[in-house]
């Protein structure tokens, strides 16, 4: 097997069943499903365990630990390349074979990634998600916490978790983020155009629990790495004393109203969620007009 996937699960149905199935029908099928469960209660379980297919291996863990989970299956994969999926979403029919492709084509990537679409619950409505597509912007965007790699799309080389490590437990629900930045000056990053993965948002998915608290972290990695690159004397400071310039918790509460916006724009009621937008924009403006300029430079460039 060239590619190992590292699928978390804890009380995944009744999406997961979605989730396997976009896997199972990959055009590129030379892998291996690495299903790692962290303590489910709602017959997740079961559900793996009746798959009749030796491409999904079940892995249980006794507690819920989605790092812990992430890092048994980066100690289980023994493939050149490895994946990561949610088992909530849904992959494109040829992400598998798109990336390992553009992985084979380009050997100074180490990690890629693609374009996305957050879908509602349903799986009936949906909200693309632009990405940079080179390193250097990807890397700019993320030290501006904006979007600039869905974790659960990428792609990546094994050698370099071999050769920077694993996920970091105390930098949760962030360990994705916090792993990128502290590779960001030793590895290339990339995304594909493409839009090959959905991202399904409800209420009580990791990206709607303690959104306030999560976007702290992030503006604390963010410094943390970004500090080390300027030899700043705040890169030591603990998370715990950590304290948010005023721009910065103007930022958290427009991204706070925002994420809620998202879930009750596709969820619940369009025309709420739009003024979840409007009061996000009005709180900071800046994050706006750079949105509906990438908006309008990626419509113009396609």
């Amino acid at each position: 097997m060239r590619l190992s996937v590292i699928l978390p699960v804890y009380n995944g149905m009744p999406f997961l069943t979605d989730a396997v199935s976009s896997l199972m029908n990959q055009s590129y099928q030379d892998f291996t499903v690495y299903a790692i469960d962290n303590g489910s209660t709602d017959g997740s379980r079961e559900y793996l365990n009746s798959l009749d297919s030796e491409k999904i291996k079940y892995v249980r863990l006794k507690e819920k630990n989605l790092v812990k989970a992430l890092n048994n299956g980066l100690e289980l994969s023994d493939t050149p390349l490895i994946a990561r999926m949610d088992a909530d979403d849904i992959s494109h029919p040829h992400r598998f074979e798109k990336l390992v492709n553009f992985l084979d084509n380009n050997p100074d990537v180490d990690i890629v990634g693609s374009n996305a679409q957050y879908i509602n619950a349903a799986g009936n409505k949906h909200i693309n998600i632009n990405l940079p597509l080179e390193h250097n912007k990807i890397i700019r965007a993320m030290r501006k916490i904006k979007n600039a790699v869905i974790h659960a799309s990428i792609m990546f080389r094994q050698e370099i978790i071999d050769k920077y490590g694993k996920y970091d437990d105390k930098y949760f629900p962030c360990e994705d983020y916090e792993l990128f930045l502290r590779m960001s000056d030793k590895i290339r990053f990339a995304n594909v155009p493409d839009y090959l993965y959905q991202f399904r948002v409800r209420s009580n998915s990791i990206m709607s629990d303690n959104i306030k608290g999560s976007i702290k972290l992030y503006y604390f990695i963010t410094n943390k790495y970004t500090s080390k690159h300027v030899e700043d004397v705040r890169k030591d400071e603990s998370f715990e004393n950590y304290r948010l310039n005023l721009f910065e918790k103007l930022d958290v509460v427009s991204l706070n109203i925002y994420r809620k916006g998202l879930n009750i724009y596709l969820n619940k009621n369009s025309i709420i969620g739009i003024m979840f937008f409007i009061v996000a924009s009005l709180i900071n403006p800046v994050r706006f007009f750079n949105a509906i300029k990438k908006r309008l430079f990626y419509r113009f460039s396609t």
